[in-house]
């Protein structure tokens, strides 16, 4: 039986002259969005790499798939680190949350980290420019692009303007983030938060 190399580590060519960087990998069953924000983080020991959702394969289970299939083509280091990153919006329903509790299993279980969002992605932008409270419930991913519009003066998934999300307002989503995850042991948010913060925190740090 023939063995199958990994492929190096993607990085640019500016990026391979540090010897000491570190690579996150994240999987998010958005397309644009994520892509477009974790492009803020510019420091040059720290190589971010997005996943996104293409052809419609935005399940729980294919973005995992894109994290497994990533680390097995790629020659990964010690301190490289993936992570999973899903809105619960309808996930969560009784007739989804089975198989999403399955899926943040088998991630788990390999080593990848969690960072979900209650209901989407989107509240963690909103925690940039507005401070929640923890009994504040958005049912909808709608509804927090409606108010995250609403702070903003306009918002689109295709074309985030990268000025509204400064490092100070990541600081602030950060600390905002913390101050709502009540139950920091389990898997998603129970309420409404975000758990991208444990990611952005390790950015944040180098």
């Amino acid at each position: 039986m023939s063995l199958r190399c990994k492929k190096p580590r993607p990085l640019t060519r500016e990026e391979k002259t540090y010897r000491d960087d570190r690579l996150f990998v994240i999987a998010t069953e958005d397309t644009h969005a994520p892509d477009q924000y974790f492009r803020v983080f510019r420091n040059p020991r720290i190589k971010v790499q997005i996943l996104p959702t293409k052809a419609g394969l935005s399940a729980p289970a294919h973005v995992l798939q894109r994290l497994e299939e990533f680390f097995r083509e790629f020659d990964l280091q010690e301190d490289d680190e993936l992570w999973l990153m899903l809105d619960t919006d309808h996930w969560i329903e009784p007739n989804h949350i089975a198989s999403f509790h399955e899926v943040c299993s088998q991630a788990t279980q390999k080593g990848f980290h969690l960072a979900h969002s209650n209901p989407c992605f989107e509240i963690w932008l909103l925690l940039h420019v507005a401070d929640l409270d923890a009994t504040e419930q958005f049912s909808r991913c709608q509804d927090v692009v409606q108010r995250l519009k609403h702070a903003l003066g306009g918002y689109s998934k295709r074309s985030i303007d990268a000025t509204q999300f400064c490092l100070e307002a990541v600081h602030v989503a950060v600390a905002r983030a913390e101050n709502l995850d009540e139950s920091p042991d389990d898997r998603w948010p129970q309420k409404t938060g975000s758990h991208v913060y444990r990611v952005v925190k390790k950015l944040l740090q180098g």
